[in-house]
């Protein structure tokens, strides 16, 4: 294989955005387990009845 300076900066460049990318993938993840979770609901709360009926 032939090593020019083309192919140094392709390879750098692809290098830079594949860990841009893993990053933002990581940051996004751990934000999520950050956000607070929502309460659980009640199960009955969903099997009433509705007015229309």
């Amino acid at each position: 294989m032939f090593i020019t300076t083309q192919s140094i900066q392709a390879e750098t460049a692809y290098r830079r955005e594949r860990t841009k990318r893993e990053f933002r993938a990581t940051a996004r993840t751990e934000s999520q387990e950050r956000a607070p979770k929502p309460e659980p609901r009640h199960a009955r709360r969903a099997l009433r009845p509705t007015h229309a009926a």
